[in-house]
Protein backbone atom coordinates (compact mmCIF):
# COMPACT_ATOMS: atom_id res chain seq x y z
CA UNK A 1 0.00 0.00 0.00
CA UNK A 2 3.11 2.43 0.65
CA UNK A 3 4.35 1.79 -3.16
CA UNK A 4 1.03 2.58 -4.17
CA UNK A 5 1.35 5.90 -2.48
CA UNK A 6 4.02 6.74 -3.54
CA UNK A 7 3.66 5.79 -7.16
CA UNK A 8 1.27 8.00 -6.80
CA UNK A 9 3.23 10.51 -5.61
CA UNK A 10 5.58 10.73 -8.07
CA UNK A 11 2.87 11.00 -11.16
CA UNK A 12 1.31 13.72 -9.06
CA UNK A 13 4.70 15.76 -8.82
CA UNK A 14 5.10 14.95 -12.57
CA UNK A 15 1.69 16.36 -13.89
CA UNK A 16 2.57 19.30 -11.65
CA UNK A 17 5.61 20.20 -13.13
CA UNK A 18 4.08 19.46 -16.82
CA UNK A 19 7.65 19.70 -18.38
CA UNK A 20 5.97 20.22 -21.85
CA UNK A 21 4.61 23.22 -21.16
CA UNK A 22 8.42 24.49 -20.61
CA UNK A 23 9.59 23.25 -23.57
CA UNK A 24 6.71 25.08 -25.44
CA UNK A 25 7.45 28.60 -23.26
CA UNK A 26 11.06 28.04 -24.59
CA UNK A 27 10.62 26.74 -28.38
CA UNK A 28 7.05 27.11 -29.25
CA UNK A 29 5.59 24.55 -31.83
CA UNK A 30 6.54 25.27 -35.26
CA UNK A 31 2.79 25.25 -36.81
CA UNK A 32 1.52 27.82 -34.14
CA UNK A 33 0.88 31.24 -34.68
CA UNK A 34 3.26 32.45 -32.15
CA UNK A 35 6.10 29.98 -33.77
CA UNK A 36 5.17 31.53 -37.63
CA UNK A 37 5.30 35.30 -36.22
CA UNK A 38 8.76 35.02 -34.49
CA UNK A 39 12.05 34.34 -36.21
CA UNK A 40 13.20 31.16 -34.88
CA UNK A 41 16.48 31.28 -32.94
CA UNK A 42 19.60 30.54 -33.30
CA UNK A 43 20.92 27.41 -32.75
CA UNK A 44 24.09 26.82 -31.42
CA UNK A 45 25.20 30.79 -30.78
CA UNK A 46 27.95 31.19 -27.74
CA UNK A 47 26.34 32.92 -25.28
CA UNK A 48 22.53 32.38 -26.08
CA UNK A 49 20.05 32.91 -23.10
CA UNK A 50 15.75 32.44 -22.96
CA UNK A 51 14.19 35.96 -22.38
CA UNK A 52 13.36 37.00 -19.18
CA UNK A 53 9.53 35.89 -18.78
CA UNK A 54 10.92 32.54 -20.22
CA UNK A 55 13.75 32.73 -17.65
CA UNK A 56 11.36 33.39 -14.97
CA UNK A 57 9.06 30.65 -16.12
CA UNK A 58 11.45 28.27 -15.75
CA UNK A 59 12.62 29.43 -12.04
CA UNK A 60 9.01 28.94 -11.22
CA UNK A 61 8.72 25.64 -12.60
CA UNK A 62 12.03 24.43 -10.88
CA UNK A 63 10.93 25.87 -7.74
CA UNK A 64 7.29 23.70 -7.82
CA UNK A 65 9.08 20.84 -9.09
CA UNK A 66 11.99 21.20 -5.72
CA UNK A 67 8.94 21.25 -3.64
CA UNK A 68 7.18 18.66 -5.33
CA UNK A 69 10.40 16.59 -4.61
CA UNK A 70 10.73 17.97 -1.33
CA UNK A 71 7.41 16.57 -0.74
CA UNK A 72 8.13 13.10 -1.74
CA UNK A 73 10.77 12.88 0.06
CA UNK A 74 8.79 14.40 3.58
CA UNK A 75 6.21 11.46 2.47
CA UNK A 76 8.79 8.85 1.50
CA UNK A 77 10.31 9.74 5.30
CA UNK A 78 7.07 9.52 6.69
CA UNK A 79 6.34 6.09 4.93
CA UNK A 80 9.67 4.46 5.86
CA UNK A 81 8.88 5.90 9.64
CA UNK A 82 5.24 4.02 9.31
CA UNK A 83 7.20 0.95 8.02
CA UNK A 84 9.87 0.99 10.95
CA UNK A 85 7.05 1.62 13.43
CA UNK A 86 5.12 -1.54 11.52
CA UNK A 87 8.08 -3.49 12.01
CA UNK A 88 8.78 -2.84 15.61
CA UNK A 89 4.82 -3.68 16.21
CA UNK A 90 5.63 -7.14 14.14
CA UNK A 91 8.51 -7.98 16.68
CA UNK A 92 6.71 -7.07 19.27
CA UNK A 93 3.79 -9.22 17.99
CA UNK A 94 5.80 -12.30 17.48
CA UNK A 95 7.83 -12.55 20.41
CA UNK A 96 4.65 -12.43 21.98
CA UNK A 97 3.60 -15.44 20.00
CA UNK A 98 6.74 -17.26 20.68
CA UNK A 99 6.28 -16.64 24.39
CA UNK A 100 2.52 -17.46 24.45
CA UNK A 101 3.53 -20.92 22.56
CA UNK A 102 6.00 -21.48 25.37
CA UNK A 103 3.76 -21.40 27.86
CA UNK A 104 1.42 -23.03 25.87
CA UNK A 105 4.31 -25.67 26.15
CA UNK A 106 4.79 -25.74 29.13
CA UNK A 107 1.05 -26.11 30.25
CA UNK A 108 0.42 -29.02 28.46
CA UNK A 109 3.43 -30.52 30.26
CA UNK A 110 2.11 -29.77 33.25
CA UNK A 111 -0.77 -31.15 32.14
CA UNK A 112 0.57 -34.78 31.09
CA UNK A 113 2.59 -34.89 34.60
CA UNK A 114 -0.65 -34.35 35.94
CA UNK A 115 -2.42 -36.81 34.28
CA UNK A 116 0.61 -39.56 34.69
CA UNK A 117 0.70 -38.89 38.06
CA UNK A 118 -3.27 -39.60 38.62
CA UNK A 119 -2.92 -42.92 36.36
CA UNK A 120 0.45 -43.93 38.82
CA UNK A 121 -2.29 -43.36 41.89
CA UNK A 122 -4.89 -45.17 40.17
CA UNK A 123 -2.39 -48.00 39.73
CA UNK A 124 -1.58 -47.54 43.71
CA UNK A 125 -5.39 -48.20 44.23
CA UNK A 126 -5.74 -50.56 42.28
CA UNK A 127 -3.05 -52.99 43.50
CA UNK A 128 -3.28 -51.62 47.46
CA UNK A 129 -6.74 -52.41 47.49
CA UNK A 130 -6.39 -56.07 46.89
CA UNK A 131 -6.13 -58.13 50.04
CA UNK A 132 -3.36 -60.07 51.50
CA UNK A 133 -3.99 -63.65 50.37
CA UNK A 134 -3.42 -66.76 51.90
CA UNK A 135 -1.27 -68.53 49.76
CA UNK A 136 -0.71 -71.84 52.17
CA UNK A 137 -0.28 -72.45 55.60
CA UNK A 138 2.88 -70.58 55.83
CA UNK A 139 2.66 -68.04 53.22
CA UNK A 140 0.81 -64.60 52.41
CA UNK A 141 0.87 -63.50 49.09
CA UNK A 142 1.04 -59.70 49.14
CA UNK A 143 0.87 -57.82 45.61
CA UNK A 144 3.38 -55.17 44.81
CA UNK A 145 4.00 -53.12 41.88
CA UNK A 146 6.32 -55.71 40.15
CA UNK A 147 4.56 -58.80 41.22
CA UNK A 148 3.19 -61.01 43.98
CA UNK A 149 5.52 -61.37 46.71
CA UNK A 150 5.45 -64.30 49.19
CA UNK A 151 5.46 -63.15 52.76
CA UNK A 152 6.00 -65.65 55.98
CA UNK A 153 3.33 -65.88 58.28
CA UNK A 154 5.36 -66.48 61.43
CA UNK A 155 6.49 -62.63 60.51
CA UNK A 156 3.32 -60.80 61.17
CA UNK A 157 4.99 -57.76 62.01
CA UNK A 158 7.37 -57.83 58.75
CA UNK A 159 3.74 -59.02 57.09
CA UNK A 160 1.93 -55.39 58.31
CA UNK A 161 4.78 -53.72 57.45
CA UNK A 162 5.13 -54.66 53.73
CA UNK A 163 1.09 -54.93 53.81
CA UNK A 164 1.03 -51.43 54.54
CA UNK A 165 3.78 -49.87 52.13
CA UNK A 166 2.88 -48.67 48.81
CA UNK A 167 2.96 -50.70 45.68
CA UNK A 168 6.57 -49.81 45.73
CA UNK A 169 7.46 -52.13 48.70
CA UNK A 170 9.83 -50.97 51.59
CA UNK A 171 12.20 -49.24 49.67
CA UNK A 172 10.77 -47.49 46.60
CA UNK A 173 13.48 -45.39 46.19
CA UNK A 174 16.18 -47.84 45.82
CA UNK A 175 13.63 -49.91 43.78
CA UNK A 176 13.07 -46.86 41.37
CA UNK A 177 17.33 -46.68 41.53
CA UNK A 178 17.77 -50.41 40.59
CA UNK A 179 14.97 -50.12 37.90
CA UNK A 180 17.02 -46.99 36.73
CA UNK A 181 19.99 -49.15 36.60
CA UNK A 182 18.71 -52.38 35.01
CA UNK A 183 17.88 -52.70 31.34
CA UNK A 184 16.54 -56.35 29.40
CA UNK A 185 19.60 -58.72 29.24
CA UNK A 186 21.61 -57.67 31.67
CA UNK A 187 22.87 -60.02 34.73
CA UNK A 188 22.27 -58.70 38.21
CA UNK A 189 23.50 -59.86 41.47
CA UNK A 190 20.70 -59.61 44.50
CA UNK A 191 23.40 -60.20 47.58
CA UNK A 192 20.94 -61.19 50.58
CA UNK A 193 17.84 -61.44 48.59
CA UNK A 194 15.48 -62.26 51.27
CA UNK A 195 11.89 -62.89 50.26
CA UNK A 196 12.02 -61.31 46.96
CA UNK A 197 11.05 -57.53 47.64
CA UNK A 198 13.64 -56.02 45.25
CA UNK A 199 14.47 -59.50 43.33
CA UNK A 200 11.45 -59.36 41.84
CA UNK A 201 11.79 -55.35 40.72
CA UNK A 202 15.55 -56.77 39.16
CA UNK A 203 14.04 -59.50 37.34
CA UNK A 204 10.87 -57.31 35.71
CA UNK A 205 13.97 -55.00 34.49
CA UNK A 206 16.46 -56.94 33.10
CA UNK A 207 13.38 -59.54 31.35
CA UNK A 208 13.61 -62.93 30.22
CA UNK A 209 17.01 -62.09 28.13
CA UNK A 210 18.63 -61.27 31.59
CA UNK A 211 19.92 -63.46 34.62
CA UNK A 212 19.19 -62.43 38.24
CA UNK A 213 21.25 -64.48 40.90
CA UNK A 214 19.68 -64.15 44.36
CA UNK A 215 22.18 -65.40 47.16
CA UNK A 216 19.82 -66.22 50.50
CA UNK A 217 21.44 -68.00 52.94
CA UNK A 218 18.53 -68.22 55.34
CA UNK A 219 16.30 -71.33 54.83
CA UNK A 220 13.46 -69.35 56.17
CA UNK A 221 12.88 -66.15 53.90
CA UNK A 222 14.74 -68.44 50.64
CA UNK A 223 11.51 -70.61 50.78
CA UNK A 224 9.62 -67.42 50.53
CA UNK A 225 11.84 -66.54 47.96
CA UNK A 226 11.60 -69.53 45.36
CA UNK A 227 7.83 -69.10 45.57
CA UNK A 228 7.39 -65.35 44.51
CA UNK A 229 10.23 -66.58 41.69
CA UNK A 230 8.36 -69.42 40.82
CA UNK A 231 4.49 -67.83 41.45
CA UNK A 232 5.80 -64.52 39.05
CA UNK A 233 6.74 -67.00 36.44
CA UNK A 234 10.82 -65.38 36.92
CA UNK A 235 12.57 -68.71 34.98
CA UNK A 236 15.53 -65.81 34.86
CA UNK A 237 16.41 -65.93 38.42
CA UNK A 238 18.79 -67.90 39.79
CA UNK A 239 18.40 -68.90 43.56
CA UNK A 240 21.65 -69.78 45.77
CA UNK A 241 21.52 -71.35 48.73
CA UNK A 242 24.64 -69.55 50.37
CA UNK A 243 25.97 -66.17 51.65
CA UNK A 244 28.75 -64.35 49.50
CA UNK A 245 32.53 -63.68 51.37
CA UNK A 246 35.74 -62.71 50.78
CA UNK A 247 36.52 -66.69 50.10
CA UNK A 248 34.84 -69.95 49.52
CA UNK A 249 34.69 -71.67 53.41
CA UNK A 250 32.20 -72.82 55.86
CA UNK A 251 31.22 -69.91 58.78
CA UNK A 252 28.44 -69.60 61.22
CA UNK A 253 25.58 -67.73 60.14
CA UNK A 254 23.86 -65.61 63.20
CA UNK A 255 20.08 -65.77 62.76
CA UNK A 256 17.96 -63.06 64.33
CA UNK A 257 14.27 -63.02 65.40
CA UNK A 258 13.87 -60.54 63.42
CA UNK A 259 13.39 -61.15 59.54
CA UNK A 260 16.34 -59.38 57.52
CA UNK A 261 18.85 -58.97 60.43
CA UNK A 262 20.74 -62.07 60.38
CA UNK A 263 24.10 -61.91 59.27
CA UNK A 264 27.97 -63.67 58.97
CA UNK A 265 28.83 -61.25 62.46
CA UNK A 266 27.64 -61.12 65.66
CA UNK A 267 23.81 -60.10 66.46
CA UNK A 268 23.09 -56.48 67.83
CA UNK A 269 22.82 -57.07 71.71
CA UNK A 270 18.83 -57.36 71.73
CA UNK A 271 18.73 -59.92 69.40
CA UNK A 272 21.41 -62.47 71.14
CA UNK A 273 19.21 -64.12 73.41
CA UNK A 274 16.34 -65.20 70.94
CA UNK A 275 19.18 -65.43 67.99
CA UNK A 276 20.50 -69.02 67.17
CA UNK A 277 23.32 -70.02 65.12
CA UNK A 278 24.10 -72.26 62.04
CA UNK A 279 26.98 -73.19 60.02
CA UNK A 280 26.59 -72.28 56.23
CA UNK A 281 28.35 -72.16 52.89
CA UNK A 282 30.42 -69.05 52.06
CA UNK A 283 31.41 -68.43 48.53
CA UNK A 284 33.36 -65.47 46.87
CA UNK A 285 30.95 -64.79 43.51
CA UNK A 286 34.48 -64.97 41.73
CA UNK A 287 34.22 -68.43 42.02
CA UNK A 288 30.47 -68.37 41.54
CA UNK A 289 30.45 -66.64 38.03
CA UNK A 290 33.19 -67.69 35.78
CA UNK A 291 36.09 -65.44 34.02
CA UNK A 292 34.21 -63.63 31.32
CA UNK A 293 30.65 -62.94 33.03
CA UNK A 294 30.77 -59.35 33.41
CA UNK A 295 28.28 -58.10 35.85
CA UNK A 296 25.67 -54.94 35.51
CA UNK A 297 24.34 -54.24 39.15
CA UNK A 298 25.14 -55.62 42.20
CA UNK A 299 22.63 -55.36 45.03
CA UNK A 300 23.84 -56.05 48.59
CA UNK A 301 22.30 -55.86 52.17
CA UNK A 302 23.77 -58.05 54.38
CA UNK A 303 24.11 -56.48 57.66
CA UNK A 304 27.38 -55.12 57.98
CA UNK A 305 29.17 -57.67 55.74
CA UNK A 306 29.69 -55.75 52.54
CA UNK A 307 33.71 -55.56 52.51
CA UNK A 308 33.35 -59.07 52.70
CA UNK A 309 31.20 -59.13 49.52
CA UNK A 310 33.81 -56.84 47.68
CA UNK A 311 36.64 -58.45 48.42
CA UNK A 312 35.62 -61.95 46.90
CA UNK A 313 34.35 -60.53 43.36
CA UNK A 314 37.76 -58.59 42.72
CA UNK A 315 37.57 -60.30 38.94
CA UNK A 316 34.20 -59.36 38.19
CA UNK A 317 35.01 -55.54 39.60
CA UNK A 318 37.94 -55.30 37.40
CA UNK A 319 36.11 -57.43 34.05
CA UNK A 320 33.33 -54.78 34.73
CA UNK A 321 33.58 -51.89 33.51
CA UNK A 322 30.31 -49.81 33.96
CA UNK A 323 29.08 -52.16 37.06
CA UNK A 324 27.03 -50.62 39.85
CA UNK A 325 26.79 -51.22 42.96
CA UNK A 326 23.82 -50.42 45.36
CA UNK A 327 25.17 -51.11 49.41
CA UNK A 328 23.69 -50.17 52.22
CA UNK A 329 25.80 -47.93 54.85
CA UNK A 330 24.70 -48.56 58.50
CA UNK A 331 27.48 -47.15 60.82
CA UNK A 332 26.24 -49.34 63.35
CA UNK A 333 26.66 -52.35 61.87
CA UNK A 334 30.01 -51.24 61.09
CA UNK A 335 30.70 -50.20 64.76
CA UNK A 336 29.62 -53.76 65.62
CA UNK A 337 31.69 -55.86 63.62
CA UNK A 338 34.37 -53.09 64.22
CA UNK A 339 35.27 -51.95 60.36
CA UNK A 340 36.27 -48.03 60.36
CA UNK A 341 33.50 -45.89 58.34
CA UNK A 342 36.63 -44.16 56.87
CA UNK A 343 37.50 -47.70 55.67
CA UNK A 344 34.41 -48.83 54.51
CA UNK A 345 34.57 -46.09 51.91
CA UNK A 346 37.93 -46.25 51.16
CA UNK A 347 37.59 -50.21 49.94
CA UNK A 348 34.77 -48.75 47.44
CA UNK A 349 36.83 -45.78 46.10
CA UNK A 350 39.88 -47.97 45.71
CA UNK A 351 37.76 -49.52 43.03
CA UNK A 352 36.86 -46.07 41.43
CA UNK A 353 33.54 -45.74 42.49
CA UNK A 354 31.94 -42.14 43.55
CA UNK A 355 29.21 -41.97 45.91
CA UNK A 356 25.20 -41.29 45.45
CA UNK A 357 23.40 -41.51 48.27
CA UNK A 358 19.46 -42.65 47.50
CA UNK A 359 16.29 -40.81 49.00
CA UNK A 360 13.72 -42.67 50.08
CA UNK A 361 10.92 -43.00 49.08
CA UNK A 362 11.42 -40.67 45.49
CA UNK A 363 14.72 -42.27 44.67
CA UNK A 364 16.66 -39.22 44.15
CA UNK A 365 20.03 -39.71 43.92
CA UNK A 366 22.60 -36.96 45.33
CA UNK A 367 26.51 -36.85 45.52
CA UNK A 368 28.06 -37.26 49.16
CA UNK A 369 31.32 -37.47 50.11
CA UNK A 370 31.75 -39.76 52.70
CA UNK A 371 32.15 -36.79 55.68
CA UNK A 372 28.44 -36.01 54.52
CA UNK A 373 26.59 -38.96 56.09
CA UNK A 374 28.44 -38.77 59.95
CA UNK A 375 25.45 -38.83 61.19
CA UNK A 376 22.96 -40.79 59.47
CA UNK A 377 21.32 -44.02 60.85
CA UNK A 378 21.31 -45.85 57.84
CA UNK A 379 21.05 -44.49 53.87
CA UNK A 380 21.45 -46.82 50.76
CA UNK A 381 23.97 -45.34 48.21
CA UNK A 382 25.12 -46.44 44.61
CA UNK A 383 28.47 -46.63 43.79
CA UNK A 384 29.33 -45.50 40.22
CA UNK A 385 31.97 -44.91 38.32
CA UNK A 386 32.66 -41.61 36.55
CA UNK A 387 32.11 -41.01 33.32
CA UNK A 388 29.64 -44.86 32.82
CA UNK A 389 26.77 -45.40 31.26
CA UNK A 390 25.08 -46.50 34.79
CA UNK A 391 25.95 -42.80 36.28
CA UNK A 392 24.02 -42.09 33.26
CA UNK A 393 20.80 -43.48 34.17
CA UNK A 394 21.21 -42.43 38.05
CA UNK A 395 17.61 -40.83 38.58
CA UNK A 396 18.47 -37.48 39.46
CA UNK A 397 15.00 -35.39 39.94
CA UNK A 398 11.58 -36.56 41.26
CA UNK A 399 9.34 -39.26 39.34
CA UNK A 400 7.58 -38.23 36.36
Amino acid sequence: MAQVRLGRSIRNAMVEAQPERLAADIYPPLGSPEGLSKPARPVGRAGARPGPGAQAGLERQLADLRASIAQLSARSNSVADGILTLQDALDLVRREVSDLHGALRLQEEHIEAARASIWRRCDELEIKVRPMIPFDDQSWAVRLMDGYVMIPRSEPMFSVMVANAGSGGLEPGTRRVLKSLIEPGMTVVDVGANVGLLTVACARSAGPTGRVHAFEPEAGPRSQLAKTVKLNGLHWVEIHDCALGAKSERRSFHISPVIGHSSLYPLPQAEVAEGRDETISVVALDDVLPPGSAVDVVKIDVEGAELDVLAGMGRLLEESADIAVIAEFGPSHLRRVGIDPVAWFAAFAAQGFEIWAIDEPSGVCRPVRPQDLADVESVNLAFVRPGGQARGRLPLGPPE
